[in-house]
């Protein structure tokens, strides 16, 4: 009896055991996010140093990539379940059928063109025959530069295209490396004001106000987790709230974040639209992108895309 009373109580505390930690483990609403190494990423970086998550009650994973490309890969198997990252990553993999949406901007502009300063590089046309460095084949800053290269009735082919990681650019013009990037803030203001490079033109120079980046998740998490991704939006919202009208604060949040100068960072900021919620101009800008997309090649020409297809913006606070 004795030994019958022992193993019923074991089960009890087993099963309390069990339910204390299931209970746990459902309260925990974690969100694994995916972003790169930008100034783009400001909302981002800003909730997550103030606490604004926590605040919501979400806990919230950072996991960097070394490009969007990648993170949408991640996105696509489930190993995260938001992502920032440039839109034409997501309108790519779009077109080709998977079934994620952009739920949020994030940003415009916020890229450039910088060459060497030992180079007399000072139009687009200066650009043939030299060595350029993109983050990606397929990135906004590629997309962009063969938007450019389109625009000025020159051909992209002239030019010798470099994938390589953003950060390490600017280290790359000053060796030699390459003759030129176009990468993403804040490593344009680096490359500029370490006097490694000149910067060529600022992105908004390209397309003032085009699209960038943008907080991208599958169907799968909108379907499953709806409420939570509500919680993530309204703080995205909020942080993006606040870099637009505390740019000092924002600046120091990012300088620690980024390894780089309060300096380099206050510059940097000053060519970074930050939105939250896509403007009518901002997702029609995004149908012209697809646009460019097929032109260049990345997008089969034969495959519709609207609206519908690319943004779910239901699970914005209204």
């Amino acid at each position: 009896m004795k030994k019958y009373t022992l193993i019923v109580s074991m089960i009890l505390v087993l099963c309390l055991i069990l339910g204390t930690y299931n209970y746990y483990t459902v309260s925990q609403e974690t969100v694994t996010v995916g972003y790169l190494p930008t100034n783009h990423d400001s909302a981002l970086f800003v909730a997550d140093a103030r606490g604004m998550f926590e605040k919501e009650g979400l806990h919230v994973q950072l996991v960097p990539f070394r490009d969007g490309s990648s993170m949408v890969k991640a996105l696509n198997s489930g190993k995260i379940d938001v992502g920032y990252c440039g839109v034409t990553p997501v309108t790519t993999a779009i077109s080709q059928g998977k079934h994620i949406k952009v739920v949020a901007a994030v940003n415009q502009e916020g890229s450039g063109i910088v060459a060497s300063k030992d180079l007399n590089v000072t139009s687009v046309a200066d650009l043939e025959g030299k060595k350029i460095a993109v983050p990606k084949s397929g990135s906004i800053q590629d997309v962009l530069i063969n938007y450019l290269f389109w625009e000025n009735n020159l051909n992209i082919i002239d030019v010798k295209i470099q994938e390589m990681e953003v950060p390490i650019m600017p280290e790359a013009l000053k060796t030699g490396e390459i003759d030129g990037f176009i990468g993403w803030e804040p490593y344009i203001s680096i490359s500029h004001l370490s006097g490694g490079g000149n910067v060529v033109m600022y992105s908004g120079d390209i397309w003032s106000n085009y699209p960038c980046c943008v907080v991208v998740t599958s169907d799968d998490f909108i379907n499953k987790k709806p409420e939570l991704l509500r919680k993530f939006l309204k703080v995205h919202v909020e942080a993006t709230d606040y870099v637009n009208t505390h740019k000092g604060e924002t600046a120091e949040i990012l300088s620690e974040k980024l390894g780089v100068t309060l300096k380099i960072e206050e510059d940097a900021l000053i060519h970074v639209e930050f939105v939250a919620v896509p403007t009518d101009e901002f997702k029609t800008n995004t149908l012209k992108i697809v646009d460019i997309q097929k032109q260049i090649g990345y997008i089969d020409k034969n495959v519709t895309i609207t609206p519908n297809d690319i943004f779910d913006l239901d699970y914005l606070p209204s």
